[in-house]
């Protein structure tokens, strides 16, 4: 009997090791994706694992689109994550994200959040920010915000297309809820061979934490991101309140950009 338990430990031991490599390598990563049809303008889809290793989730991060909102031309950014039909007995959870930003700035005016998730109240948050009075709106309740504030998806489109050649320092602030945060990182380049082409890639690594410094409120992020006509975020990966959440692209859903 112990020589069983012994044998289906190391076996899940292994398994775990292995889905960690697959999940968690760029080389795996793209080697997949040109499988799958290459790199293109599109919708990315990407499968979220806890710990780097079970899939929880699929997250899909939308093109930009170019709207109209308030009388002017903004760039309509969302996204959603929805739980795996697996764990749909036990857990259900959806999140829906809008980003309404600012064409020339690339700064966002609204951003919006919908949450749902299995015995809970539904969570709808609705932010406007007003950059030249440094003010954000949440609720009814104004908040000072430092310049250039972001929120998650204007950061990341930000980051989609920032010219890494003569950048190495990176640094955003951001607020959606409260309390104004600031991301800091640095971007290394690095050249990832498959099937004999090179890759360009930036490994972007980076702190998210509280500008009062406060000790407890604060993750990591790791980001890859593939040099194309823009970077494509092909991992992501964050650590967080002792956990650690990867995403890894899986597709690229061509709309005929």
């Amino acid at each position: 009997m112990k020589k069983i338990l012994l044998i289906l430990v190391a076996g899940l031991i292994l398994i775990s090791i292995f889905a960690f490599y697959y999940n968690n390598n760029p080389k795996i990563i793209i080697s997949f994706l040109l499988k799958k049809g290459g790199f293109k303008q599109g919708d990315l889809i990407y499968r979220v694992n806890l710990f780097g290793i079970i899939p929880v989730a699929n997250a899909v991060f939308k093109a930009e689109r170019i709207e109209e909102y308030n009388s002017q031309k903004v760039y309509h950014l969302s996204a959603t994550a929805q739980s795996l039909k697996i764990f749909s007995k036990f857990f259900s959870g959806y999140a829906a994200l809008d980003s309404y930003i600012d064409i020339q700035t690339h700064n966002p005016i609204l951003f919006k959040e919908k949450t749902i998730i299995t015995d809970k109240k539904a969570v709808n948050k609705e932010v406007l920010y007003d950059h030249k009075n440094g003010v954000m709106n949440i609720s009814g309740v104004k908040r000072q915000i430092f310049p250039d504030t972001q929120d998650p998806l204007s950061s990341m489109f930000n980051i989609r297309y920032m010219n890494f050649d003569n950048k190495k320092d990176l640094e955003m602030n951001i607020n959606t809820n409260q309390k104004n945060y600031v991301l800091k990182g640095t971007a290394e380049h690095k050249d990832i061979s498959v099937n004999k082409k090179i890759y360009k890639t930036v490994f972007l690594r980076a702190d998210i934490r509280r500008k009062d410094k406060n000790p407890y409120h604060q993750s990591k992020i790791t980001m890859v991101l593939l040099k194309e006509e823009e970077n494509i975020p092909i991992l992501i990966k964050v650590f967080a309140s002792g956990f650690l959440i990867n995403a890894k692209l899986i597709d690229i859903n061509d709309r005929n950009y």
